[in-house]
């Protein structure tokens, strides 16, 4: 049997699987509130399986893999941190989300901003940033399938041919169940991704050219000691930025938020809080490891930077067996499909329900209908953008992780600033937003942002404190204009 056909076999029962499950997860009920939030009632630990699997991506396969091989075990250090600080932000942000998307009827981000401070403008800018930011992300789940593709069969099945598969299976099983069949299919691909991980990390080290932990280790000392130290750029600035911005980011993409309106109740939100920074950080370790210890492998040349992004599937060619490697191959998908999915479901839901319905360009009855087939081509769109990326993994989701990270400000006052005015919410996030654009053109001309803006910082963190400042500032003045008015 050829290499190629044993991994088309592992590959089809997988997404077979996925189908099926998807077909599983259909409701009976027709009606956008089940579609969009799963009528509102999964239990604890399906939430707690697909808030982690949703947020484990490509960037996490892939993306962390290559950082690590290039940053060394430093990287952990930064991930791990800000994660477990991520249960905080559930407990903070979920448990009033989860009310008011009971109490009124909430289905996505956008309409909670916009109907807790009656302005559908502050709702609708809300809503396009969450979409103009998650669609850099969104590309970034095809793009990991093909590159794992493509290198795990020598290029036998190229790169595009690889997203396209990816993006197929998963619209398939969106368009049957929506939320109920997303959610049901991150239980099995979260489970399935780390199991396999797990493996192969096990699988790698047992390889007779790496000798186990104990040898692997001292190869690593020998070539490599840099990434046993905290390198230059981990100063405690940037620990500090990466701290920070991991429970200021991760609840505001909107397939995470989205998440708090399905919980059948406040146990569920709770039970997630505290199992998300208990276990993600743990998991965290596993692609990190594979990446560190890619740096004992010979590839004739140190992989660049935009080349480490294949660490993962290059040692799975170089080191494991066909049925490991396939397998491997089958958990990085898992980990791609798992949010992508969910990325395409929250993005549709908002297209539909705040800038369609909410503005009476279709019926009630036909938002279901809608949703679907923005599902189509919202993954249309992530493909085209994958095409040709312009980046490694790591720094398309850092952009992402700064633009949506602006949003925050603005949610937290919503939920508990009583004094918050919606237009003081519109200038900060305008604020925030004209600066990572900044950002986002100096490096295309490559030029680095100026030291005395950051101070050492990652760049998002003096974004962050403008944003939060603008906010305060503006309603202060906001609140003294309308009382001169009124004298």
């Amino acid at each position: 049997m050829s290499d190629l056909l044993t991994i088309g076999i592992i590959l089809t029962i997988y997404l077979a699987i996925s189908i099926g499950i998807g077909i599983y997860g259909r409701s009976k009920e027709d009606s956008s509130e089940d579609y969009f939030v799963a009528s509102r009632k999964i239990n604890p630990w399906i939430l707690f399986c697909t808030l982690a699997a949703t947020n484990f991506s490509a960037f996490f396969f892939l993306g962390f893999s290559g950082s690590s091989y290039r940053a060394g075990w430093g990287f952990y250090g930064i991930m791990a941190m800000g994660t477990s600080l991520v249960g905080l932000s559930i407990l903070l942000l979920g448990l009033p989300i989860h009310k008011l998307g009971k109490e009124k009827g909430y289905m996505t981000p956008p309409e909670l901003i916009s109907g807790e401070t009656n302005s559908k403008y502050l709702g609708w800018i809300y809503g396009l940033v969450l979409v103009i930011f998650t669609l850099p992300y969104l590309a970034t789940q095809p793009m990991g399938a093909g590159i794992l593709l493509e290198t795990l069969s020598n290029g036998e099945i190229p790169y595009f041919t690889g997203a396209c598969l990816l993006t197929l299976v998963m619209v398939s099983y969106l368009i049957l169940g929506g939320m109920k069949s997303s959610a049901l299919t991150d239980v099995f691909q979260g489970t399935l991704m780390f199991i396999i991980l797990i493996i192969f990390v096990f699988t790698f080290f047992m390889n007779d050219e790496i000798g186990g932990f104990s040898k692997g280790g001292e190869k690593l000392w020998n070539n490599s000691p840099e990434k046993f130290v905290r390198e230059g750029n981990f100063t405690w600035q940037v620990i500090f930025s990466y701290t920070i911005l991991w429970p200021i980011t991760v609840p505001m993409f909107p397939q995470l938020f989205s998440r708090f309106y399905i919980a059948e109740d406040d146990k569920a939100i709770r039970t997630a809080a505290w199992l998300y920074p208990t276990i993600v950080p743990i998991l965290f370790l596993f692609p990190v490891i594979i990446g560190v210890y890619g740096n004992i492998v010979d590839f004739d040349h140190v992989l660049s930077k935009k080349e480490s992004d294949n660490i993962l599937p290059l040692l799975l060619t170089e080191y494991a067996p066909l049925w490991a490697a396939a397998l491997v191959s089958i958990g990085a998908m898992a980990a791609f499909m798992s949010t992508a999915d969910s990325q395409i479901l929250a993005m549709s839901s908002i297209i539909t329900k705040d800038a369609l319905s909410s503005n009476q360009i279709i019926e009630p009855e036909n938002e279901k209908k809608t949703g679907r087939a923005l599902v189509i081509i919202l993954a249309i769109i992530g493909l085209f953008l994958a095409y040709d990326p312009p980046d490694t993994i790591f720094d398309i989701v850092s952009q992402a992780f700064t633009g949506l990270a602006v949003l925050f400000p603005t949610t937290v006052a919503v939920l508990y600033w009583k004094r918050v005015r919606a237009n003081s919410c519109i200038i900060s996030i305008i604020a925030g937003e004209v600066l990572v654009g900044w950002s986002y053109w100096s490096s295309k001309k490559g030029n680095a942002i100026p030291e005395w803006f950051t101070q050492g910082f990652h760049f998002s963190t003096p974004v962050i404190l403008i944003t939060i400042l603008v906010l305060w500032i503006s309603t202060e003045i906001e609140e003294r204009l309308t009382d001169n008015t009124s004298n």
